[in-house]
């Protein structure tokens, strides 16, 4: 439970005990409860700041984080170009309710996957706005919209 959290919050693991994040306000009040339910457990926890890295103690974790950021992204990516190629599939607007409501499902879960991944990508990992755009790309399939449309599913990439 508590890797699986850490990963959820975005952490590096630099070996297998320990985890850093950079530091942010909201990261720090998880943490603090993170470690006080291990403690709960009977184990052993700290949440330690680190207050300086080297250069190249700084650029490793960096680039840690993009490369897993990045693995995300390219997987959302894939998913919605997935989607995309299974465009003839999918139910039109008479379609049964419930086929639509599948694809619209399936649509919803992409972007709460994106804005996920979005939220722990500390330092702006390569891909995100390639995943953003495949997946406003079906967005635009799923309302009959042209290609060209404005982006909604990451309204701060370029």
């Amino acid at each position: 439970m508590l890797w699986r959290s850490l990963r959820r919050l975005g952490a590096a693991v630099l070996t297998p005990g320990a985890a850093i994040l950079p530091y942010r306000d909201e990261l720090q009040e998880q943490l603090d409860w993170l470690a006080q339910e291990v403690e709960e457990q009977s184990g052993v926890a700290w949440v330690l700041p680190v207050t300086e890295l080297s250069e190249l103690e700084e650029r490793k974790v960096r680039e840690q984080m993009n490369a897993d950021r990045q693995a995300e992204y390219e997987e959302l990516t894939v998913a919605a170009l997935d989607f995309l190629g299974r465009a003839p599939a999918h139910p039109g607007p008479d379609a049964a309710y419930a086929l639509r409501l599948r694809a619209e499902k399936e649509l919803v879960a992409l972007q709460r996957r994106f804005r996920k991944v979005r939220d722990r990508d500390y330092f702006n990992a390569p891909g995100r706005g390639e995943a953003a755009h495949a997946i406003d790309r079906c967005l635009a399939f799923r309302q009959g919209i042209s290609a060209r449309l404005t982006p909604v599913t990451d309204v701060s990439v370029d």
